[in-house]
């Protein structure tokens, strides 16, 4: 299938769909311009002399598709049909999960009443909460904007040729706008006015970056939100005939939808707060001040099929260092993936090594250690004596979609970041955590990331629950959003937080990507131990 920019005749179809909009946006902008530098009209003064009209309405109907429709070439354009319904799919989930993250964001700021305190009478415990709460929450609002941006394009689909797919990509586009506005406008509802409060979200630190609540609530203030939003809202009207998107979701987005547009209409008086200091920050693309080539990067989200930094190649000069029982920490940029997963690392995986590796390993504890595993875990010895599909030996267990499963180190590992660290234990007690592991083989990806249950998991479940059986590890899963987990971004900060001579953890590896020049840095122990506290954008260090 070709994916083309739409004939003329769409896009002449859509200004007219649209035809209404540019007098109406153009006069809700002036107004509030006229509000906020508190000018007067005059009653002899007519604002809208009938040539004046035209006129206004072709400068409006100009900013409306400058504003709308980017002019930058989509990375959508470089996907083929089968590609692209694909990643909608696979999009769509990961919409669904961070509209749970955002949902559970803001019932949880509601129920704990922290962002309505006044700070001088918060305790350091409650702080640490809110600063926790806003870092999760700054990320979330992030992957919106990489979502957005990745959609961003959905008009450069043609319409006439592929009506479904220029539906649902612009329909995923404008759920992910509807969602990530309607949790913000509540945060900034809860805080409303409090400027400690704006001041202590401001604060950089803890993978949390400067003046993020400030530079959320400009974005919310900014006059296209309501030009996009009422220019949306007619759009959708003309093409939602047309999307697959499963109708509970979009009955869902609807709600959403009207939530949103009645709390603007409810809180026009944000619109009046936009201060002209908003022209000396650069934060028009993104909610959050991120740099500007990192913005420019995210529309093209894996889309641009860059391969990941760590190569076979790097694997293999690593491999040797390597134990059964280390613990593999993964990072992947711009991966769709790591939505709703808090923190800069959103993977972990077990390393087993091979059946000679575990052979030799594990011989002296003075029992076979193939025939006990091929004994208590039959159909997981089948898999792990199984050549992976890219043709390199079984050396990990890890808990992906759809499930647990084993791979090569060469595909666990084909990633941006890897950390490596290893429990301080027996070597009885790292096969005990072997036998653990290999007892959760072939269950299914717990969507619900619930650490209660046993019949499905999570890739750091799964890591933590292995060890559990095993020994004592300084790990503690915690009550998110009413579930009991332990996110890989946090397993990283406990161990971290016991590693070195004498403790729980030692350090192993850790191989740093440098997007900025393509290549991998190895570094220390120091430098890993601070890079849970980065933040998901924070990929273009030097």
């Amino acid at each position: 299938m070709k994916i083309a920019y739409p004939s003329h005749r769409v896009v002449a179809f859509s200004l007219l769909g649209l035809g209404w909009l540019p007098l109406m946006a153009s006069y809700q902008i002036n107004r509030r311009l006229l509000r906020i530098q508190k000018h007067k009209i005059k009653k002899k003064t007519r604002p809208f002399l009938p040539h004046g009209i035209v006129a206004l309405v072709l400068i409006a109907a100009f900013y409306v598709t400058w504003a709308l429709f980017p002019v930058e070439r989509s990375p959508l354009l470089g996907m083929t049909g089968d590609e692209l319904r694909s990643g909608l799919s696979d999009d769509l989930s990961s919409y669904l999960m961070l509209r749970e993250s955002a949902d559970d964001l803001v019932e949880t700021f509601e129920a704990n009443g922290l962002l309505g305190r006044e700070v001088n009478s918060l305790s350091r415990a409650e702080r640490g909460t809110i600063r926790s709460l806003w870092r999760d929450g700054a990320m979330a609002f992030l992957e919106f904007d990489l979502l957005k941006g990745k959609y961003r394009g959905f008009y450069q689909i043609d319409y006439v040729a592929e009506p479904r797919l220029h539906s649902d990509t612009f329909l995923l586009a404008y759920m992910a706008y509807v969602a990530q506005y309607n949790a913000c406008l509540q945060i900034v509802e809860m805080v409303d006015g409090n400027e400690f409060m704006e001041t202590l979200l401001n604060e950089e630190g803890e993978g949390i970056p400067p003046d993020s609540y400030f530079f959320m609530k400009q974005r919310l203030t900014n006059p296209n939100v309501m030009l996009r939003l009422n220019a949306a809202a007619a759009y959708y009207a003309l093409v939602r005939k047309d999307s697959g998107i499963d109708a509970g979701i979009v009955a869902d987005f609807e709600i959403r939808r009207k939530a949103l547009v009645k709390s603007f209409g409810a809180n026009a008086e944000i619109f009046v707060e936009n201060p002209l200091a908003i022209l000396e920050r650069a934060a028009f693309e993104t909610l959050l001040p991120v740099q500007k080539n990192v913005a420019v990067q995210m529309s093209h989200i894996r889309t641009a099929r860059r391969d990941y930094l760590i190569t076979p190649e790097i694997l293999a000069e690593c491999q040797p260092r390597l134990e059964p029982g280390d613990i593999l920490i993964q990072r992947r940029n711009w991966h769709m993936t790591n939505i709703g997963i808090p923190g800069f690392w959103p993977h972990v995986a077990f390393y087993v090594g091979t059946a000679e590796e575990v052979e030799a390993y594990f011989g002296e504890l003075g029992f076979p250690p193939l025939d006990t595993l091929r004994a208590l875990h039959p159909e997981a010895m089948v898999a792990m004596r199984t050549v992976a599909d890219d043709g390199y030996p079984v050396r990990v267990i890890e808990a992906i979609r759809p499930g647990v499963v084993f791979q090569s180190l060469e595909t666990s590992a084909r990633c941006d970041y890897l950390g490596v660290i290893r429990p301080n234990l027996t070597k009885a007690e790292k096969f005990k955590a072997l036998l653990g592991a290999f007892s959760h083989h072939g269950k299914p990806y717990d969507l619900n990331f619930d650490f209660t249950t046993d019949n499905m998991l999570v890739c750091s479940e799964l890591v933590y629950k292995a060890y559990r059986a095993a020994g004592e590890l300084p790990l503690q899963p915690e009550v998110i959003s009413g579930r009991r987990l332990l996110p890989p971004n946090r397993l990283a900060e406990q161990a971290v937080a016991s590693m070195g001579e004498g403790q729980a953890f030692s350090f192993v590896l850790f191989l740093d990507a440098v997007e900025k020049s393509n290549s991998i840095v190895e570094r220390n122990a120091e430098a890993f131990k601070e890079s849970w506290q980065r933040p998901k954008w924070d990929v273009m260090q030097d």
